[in-house]
């Protein structure tokens, strides 16, 4: 259970990464959003819980402006909602309702035919925290310098690595809006560790990039948030930055 109330601090960047020519990521803190941005020094805010807080990224699919609509839409759908969401009801309502906004936009714009986006994140509020997600984007919780996985990826498995190197997929088996003729159900579930809590939320840009063991190294010889996001992102850029790359870090008290 969280505590009443209290504040969560979220440090965030997004950016194209090395090779894309846009970004079509985006992120929403509260009623904060940023979307086709190109950050190389993070931002930090300050958030009272005193009313539900979404934290999320999303990751757009479908190449073109189309994924950065996709996400772009997703985020200030989440923003506008945020100080209305008593419960993980109501995340599967929303995500549910942006997913058929997006393809509802998609069926009226053919050019934009196919669009989507990920979606990874959490909602705080006074009964909780509650984690969420559709597609590959993540959520883990920080369990002192070890990272667990909330979120659960909508991919396929993927035999072991080799030469110990990350095995990555672009197949996703649902997003919001995309081409999928299934029904989109989104994975929400409760955070039961009690607050302070600290998460990370990313797009694949840096899971698919850089190993576990490393963004756990990273985060603990870090000696700030800043630092922290700062040094997993230029890790993801090294490691050939081929994707667009968002990151959340988040600390509720």
């Amino acid at each position: 259970m969280g505590v009443a109330g209290g504040e969560v601090t979220v440090t965030a960047l997004t950016h194209r990464g090395a090779v894309r020519t846009a970004n079509e990521d985006a992120v929403v803190m509260g009623a904060l959003t940023i979307a086709s941005a190109n950050m190389t020094m993070p931002v930090r805010c300050v958030l009272p819980v005193g009313e539900p807080v979404i934290l999320a990224v999303a990751d757009g699919l479908g190449g073109h402006a189309a994924g950065e609509i996709a996400s772009e839409h997703a985020v200030h759908r989440m923003a506008e909602m945020s100080p209305r969401l008593a419960s993980p009801d109501d995340v599967d309502v929303l995500l549910k309702n942006i997913d058929e906004e997006i393809k509802d936009h998609a069926t009226q714009h053919t050019e934009f035919s196919g669009m989507g986006t990920t979606v990874a994140g959490l909602l705080l509020n006074t009964d909780g925290n509650f984690w969420f997600n559709v597609g590959d984007s993540r959520t883990y919780r920080l369990e002192g310098t070890r990272l667990r996985q909330l979120s659960q990826d909508d991919s396929p498995p993927l035999p072991p690595s080799d030469d110990g190197k990350p095995v990555t997929t672009n197949f996703i088996t649902q997003s919001l809006g995309g081409s999928g003729s299934t029904a989109m159900v989104p994975h929400v579930g409760r955070d039961n560790e009690p607050d302070p809590s600290a998460w990370l939320m990313c797009s694949d840009g840096l899971s698919d990039l850089v190993p576990l063991e490393e963004m756990e190294r990273i985060i603990a010889e870090a000696g700030s948030d800043e630092g922290a996001v700062h040094g997993l992102w230029q890790a993801a850029m090294e490691a050939s930055g081929r994707d667009n790359i968002s990151i959340l870090l988040a600390r509720r008290v």
